[in-house]
């Protein structure tokens, strides 16, 4: 949903805070929100507990980088962990053929990563 699409700093709980109060104050209050990085995801699953929402109860937040805070944090997040080495060899032998060939057709490449799902996504029985 284009409302549901909110810009943030991606290295910022703040940020991830205020978008999800926004998200939380529109009239379709989404049950799961899914943040372009761990710290966005942080700050995302304070502004739930603020508003009277359960993590993951009420609503699942999900980041990406695998960040240790998340390992420690409560409820635990639930992250994708990206290949970082792979991401920088590979932004190294792009720029480096981009130098070299600047006419050079752009190449999507998908970098291997794991899901970890933990406590932030994991909606207990009722």
């Amino acid at each position: 949903m284009p409302g549901h699409l909110l810009p943030a700093r991606p290295h910022r709980r703040a940020d991830g805070y205020r978008a999800a109060r926004d998200l939380f104050a529109g009239p379709d209050r989404p049950d799961a929100i899914f943040c372009f990085s761990d710290p966005l995801a942080i700050g995302a699953m304070r502004a739930a507990f603020d508003v009277g929402l359960r993590v993951p109860a009420d609503v699942a937040v999900i980041g990406v980088g695998d960040i240790e805070e998340g390992r420690y944090s409560r409820p635990t997040l639930s992250t994708v962990a990206v290949d970082t080495g792979f991401l920088a060899r590979e932004a190294v032998a792009r720029l480096t053929a981009r130098i070299g060939q600047p006419d050079a057709a752009i190449a999507e490449v998908v970098a291997p990563h794991t899901v970890l799902p933990r406590e932030s996504t994991d909606v207990p029985a009722r």
